[in-house]
């Protein structure tokens, strides 16, 4: 179907039932948005009665009720569009108006739009009690309803009237290789309070009878010559198609006619209307308008040259002669564009000079250019709006891989033009990890295996960064850095920090090394203060934290345990501020290189929430409700066992000794320091770092 038919139903729904319904239809019908109603566009009949079905179940009414009511405002749109003038000056009456359908069919399928559309064919036949009977003929079935409703629309619109339509007979037809549905409409006027001021549907029935024009100079004889010369585009033909006589061109075209010899079907094949070629068909479609395709007319060139042209069409119409015993078609070659006329090896000149064809074809060229330049525009419209969505795509990702690189709000000021001024924030918490033993890790494996770590790392991590709403600074080598309450500043900034922390404890030990095949062991450390943040540089911009805050917090994992979250005083203050169920474990006076003494804490536990919950991943049965004991449990390093006392038993080059015994191996004996750090609580500590 033609994409008007498809704009229509859009303008008819979106009218009467609103935008929400036609999405809807849309939807249902498999059409995207903006390319169901393209004006240019051919749709086959598949698409418009998905289409038709779609309208149907979701307003709810049977199709036949669809199709009618797309008929009554088909006329509506069509006269709203700039065809009211051309409609109006159709016919005097509705049986006219009827009998000129198909030449208007015709007219906009070949010469407006060219899209060969197989359009139905109407024609009446008066009763003499003044209704009319209307035969409709098309290839596709069951859109009958549609002519009721158009037939309705054009009465009430044009004639001032109102008619009643039933269907008589509806019937499939055998026309050689075409079937085809006919159906038989009755229609009758209504006859109403202001009948008067109505036009009649038919004024056929009541016509006086023609007056002959007498002359004392009697009747104007013309001969056949004469006639052949003044109409060079006409066959004249009997009951039995043969011909009788043919206009000059037509013989210039087939020297080889004979009179009363060759039939009509031996030059011409019909081409509209879709029929049987019979002096019976014929009958039955005389208001209809004919083309014939002259055969072997792509041979035939009137220039003398000995190109081949494009096959002549002619139409015209068939008028009844002497009683009906001949046929006279009267026809003028179908061509509506020079390039037409160019592609046929034809010229102006072949045109009877009085034939309305010459100015059309000259007319029409103005006009072709008009609606290839709308073909085009609305072409490059349709690749704009494409465009246009491909563009938001690639916007989305810009701005998605943007706000990756720096906080969304800074991205935000970057993305309008704004200058990103570097802000002071009193007060948030930062928080440092990095991989025990990572240098031996980068040592003795490949590239490819240290990457593969740490990307199984940070995907963990950066699940976690998203969760708590906190900002991920940056990642240097297996150094992972987090804040919160920047860029947005928060109260409750410690409280998360400290929460992920716990997670990133415990999503740690779902990662293993490809050395050992055992789960790593993570250095956390936590702390709270003052920083200036903002964005440095132009080239891969980066948004940078800077203060003495950040040392701090570097020197708190620096200087932590293995498996332990390492918190100053300044971040177990800000966290317990905010949520009071967070425990902690004392580790005491700290001395860290370049910074001199800090009390210092370990976070143990928040008894608010389970660590099932900080890390979002479900609880097995085997599993303590809360997961505390897991997260603390060093026993999955092959380092540590409890025994059935609870006493530690630590497992050194194959062997299990006693706390003490360790200890002192170590060089640590009641609970004094000794030169490699290491202390009776088991862990080893960094040489940055002494405790006092």
């Amino acid at each position: 179907q033609f994409g008007w038919i498809h704009e229509s139903f859009r303008q008819l729904v979106n009218r009467k039932y609103g935008r929400e319904v036609w999405l809807k239809i849309l939807e249902l019908s498999r059409f995207e948005e903006g390319t169901e109603s393209e004006i240019s566009h051919y749709y086959n009949d598949d698409e418009t009665l998905r289409l038709v079905n779609a309208m149907a179940n979701v307003i709810g009414i049977p199709i036949e009720e669809v199709w009618e009511a797309y008929g009554g405002f088909l006329i509506q749109f069509t006269m709203e569009t700039g065809w009211d003038e051309l409609l109006r000056a159709m016919a005097i009456d509705l049986e006219g108006f009827l009998d000129s359908l198909d030449s208007l069919h015709y007219f906009i399928d070949h010469v407006v739009y060219q899209t060969k559309l197989r359009g139905p064919s109407f024609r009446c036949e008066p009763q003499p009690d003044g209704t009319l009977l209307l035969h409709y003929y098309s290839k596709r079935s069951g859109l009958y309803p549609i002519v009721k409703g158009v037939v309705r629309e054009v009465a009430r619109r044009i004639y001032d009237t109102e008619v009643i339509m039933k269907v008589q007979e509806r019937k499939q037809e055998h026309l050689d290789a075409f079937v085809t549905e006919h159906v038989v409409f009755v229609i009758v006027q209504v006859k109403t309070s202001n009948s008067s001021a109505a036009k009649a549907i038919t004024s056929k029935i009541s016509e006086a009878p023609i007056m002959s024009i007498t002359s004392g100079m009697g009747l104007f004889d013309i001969s056949a010559e004469d006639f052949c010369l003044a109409y060079p585009y006409h066959i004249c033909f009997d009951k039995d198609l043969f011909i009788e006589h043919i206009g000059a061109h037509i013989r210039r075209a087939y020297p080889q006619c004979q009179r009363s010899e060759t039939r009509v079907s031996d030059i011409f094949e019909l081409i509209h209307p879709e029929m049987p070629l019979s002096y019976e068909s014929i009958l039955a479609f005389k208001n209809s308008l004919f083309v014939f395709k002259m055969k072997g007319s792509g041979d035939v060139v009137h220039d003398g040259s000995d190109a081949e042209g494009k096959p002549v069409h002619v139409k015209g119409s068939m008028t009844l002669v002497d009683g009906g015993k001949y046929l006279l078609y009267l026809c003028s070659v179908n061509v509506t564009t020079v390039r037409e006329l160019i592609e046929r090896k034809l010229h102006i000149s072949d045109m009877q000079r009085h034939d309305g064809t010459r100015d059309l074809i000259m007319l029409n060229q103005s006009r072709m250019s008009q609606v290839e330049l709308n073909r085009t525009l609305e072409e490059t419209m349709k690749n704009m709006k494409k465009m246009a969505a491909e563009l938001e795509i690639e916007k989305q990702k810009t701005d998605t891989l943007l706000c990756e690189l720096m906080p969304p709000s800074v991205a935000e000021s970057l993305r309008q033009g704004k200058v990103a001024d570097a802000c002071e924030f009193s007060d948030c918490t930062l928080l440092f990890t990095d991989i025990v033993t990572f240098t031996n890790i980068c040592a003795e494996c490949t590239p490819y295996d240290v990457v593969t770590l740490l990307n199984d790392l940070y995907l963990r991590f950066d699940r976690l960064v998203g969760l708590h709403d906190v900002y991920k600074v940056e990642t240097i080598g297996d150094a992972y850095m987090i804040v919160g309450g920047v860029p947005d500043p928060c109260d409750n900034h410690a409280e998360r920090v400290l929460n992920v922390s716990i997670g990133m404890l415990m999503e740690s030990k779902l990662v293993h090394s490809p050395i050992t095949h055992k789960p790593i062991k993570m250095r956390i450390g936590v702390h709270c203060g003052p920083v200036v943040a903002g964005v440095v540089g132009m080239k891969m911009p980066r948004y940078c934290l800077f203060g003495d805050s950040v040392n701090v917090a570097n020197k708190m994992e620096a200087c932590g345990i293995p498996c332990k979250i390492h918190v100053s005083e300044p971040a177990k203050k800000n966290g317990s501020a905010t949520n009071s169920s967070f425990v902690f474990s004392t580790r005491g006076l700290t001395e860290i290189k370049g910074k001199g003494v800090m009390f210092t804490y370990f976070l143990d536990r928040n008894d608010r929430r389970s660590v099932w919950e900080l890390c979002s991943r479900p609880r097995s049965s085997e599993q303590t409700i809360d997961g505390y004991m897991e997260l603390h449990d060093l026993s999955i390093y092959g380092e540590m066992e409890e025994t059935p006392k609870g006493s530690i038993k630590i497992k050194k080059n194959g062997k299990q000794r006693n706390g003490a015994a360790a200890a002192a191996e170590n060089g640590v004996e009641n609970g004094q320091q000794h030169e490699n750090g290491d202390t009776n609580d088991h862990h080893v500590h960094s040489k940055t770092c002494t405790i006092v």
